[in-house]
């Protein structure tokens, strides 16, 4: 059995980042993995043509029948995936040369984590120059998963047997979180974990999935809650969900009126409240994941509205950051005498 399995579905990629791609996993300096490429456009020639121009016998080539999509694809190269880890890897990325060597023994080291991430920089023409490290310990991850996904998809390296034995698949309804939906089923059955080092190069394109499903992926953020709300019993109102899907969550969507805000703080603070009695999660942690995102959308508020949040600072319980709040409050002017 090798030790490490790379997986990476492949769909009529430009051949520049194909081979990028490739070549990046062929030159990692840790040896002992096979590189299993899913082609998921079987009627592309000319990507046959490009995988077949390697000769490193560690590649091992299948096609789908037909088009079948990502989560698809995902599950059918975990079906084929013989080692003891299975990295995860993107058709158009490049990996670090030592991204395998320091995933495989932190794994070796830490019996107790079921899957990794690593940090990424992102590069190509948006957002090239920054460098992204999520959440370190699993406390921290599984706090912020309602929010976002705090384990960066091609970046994940996960025990395979844990894969196998408790019958973990990517969630075939969704394109984009579905690397959100895994994590969350890991959760339940073993530690999460980042190694800070950045490993990973994010390509940022106009073709990337999160830039031409934009609506698909706001969609799926919606059918996501509705599962977390479902799996901890929470309970919310129509106008809670509402907002929590379309402002809480989602940063760069505008707050103009003191109700959605004050909306959104207060159901935040009802999860934590929910949290703090029956800890399906780390008090502290996702305590502080509230109070961040109400942080958040406070000062989204004040930017984008000219009302005076004063009122909802004072009333609620999250530990926001009163200070810094109520000086922008102030600072911006916006108030009523």
């Amino acid at each position: 059995m090798v030790a490490v399995s790379v997986i990476m579905p492949v769909y009529n990629t430009k051949e520049t980042y194909l081979r990028e791609a490739i070549e990046s996993v062929l030159n990692q300096t840790f040896k002992d993995f096979e590189f299993i490429i899913l082609n998921d456009s079987p009627d592309n020639a000319n990507l046959k043509k490009i995988i077949a121009s390697y000769t490193d016998e560690r590649i091992k080539y299948a096609e789908n029948p037909t088009n079948l999509g990502i989560p698809q694809s995902y599950n059918r190269l975990q079906e084929l995936a013989i080692g003891k880890y299975v990295a995860v890897m993107n058709h158009d990325d490049i990996m670090k040369p030592h991204r395998l060597a320091i995933q495989y023994e932190f794994m070796e080291k830490h019996p107790e984590i079921g899957l990794v991430g690593t940090g990424y920089k992102k590069f190509g023409k948006i957002n090239r120059f920054k460098a992204v490290r999520n959440p370190r310990t699993h406390d921290e991850i599984c706090a912020f998963l309602l929010f976002k996904s705090a384990v960066h998809h091609p970046t994940m390296m996960m025990r395979r047997s844990i894969v196998t034995e408790h019958k973990i698949r990517y969630n075939e309804n969704f394109i984009s979180l579905n690397d959100r939906q895994l994590c969350y089923e890991f959760s339940k059955y073993s530690k999460l974990a980042n190694i800070p080092n950045v490993l990973y190069k994010y390509r940022f394109h106009a073709d990337m999935t999160s830039r031409c499903k934009k609506d698909t992926i706001r969609h799926e953020r919606a059918m996501f809650h509705k599962l977390w709300f479902a799996y901890n019993n929470i309970e919310l109102s129509p106008e809670e969900i509402d907002v929590f899907d379309h402002y809480t969550t989602y940063g760069r969507q505008k707050i103009n009126n003191i109700k959605t805000l004050s909306t959104a703080v207060h159901t935040l603070e009802r999860l934590s409240n929910a949290n703090q009695q029956r800890k399906f999660l780390e008090p502290n942690s996702f305590t502080a994941v509230c109070a961040l995102y109400a942080n958040k959308r406070c000062l989204n508020t004040l930017w984008n509205s000219k009302v005076n949040i004063k009122e909802v600072i004072e009333e609620t319980s999250l530990p926001v950051n009163r200070a810094l709040l109520n000086t922008c409050n102030s600072l911006l002017g916006w108030r009523k005498p």
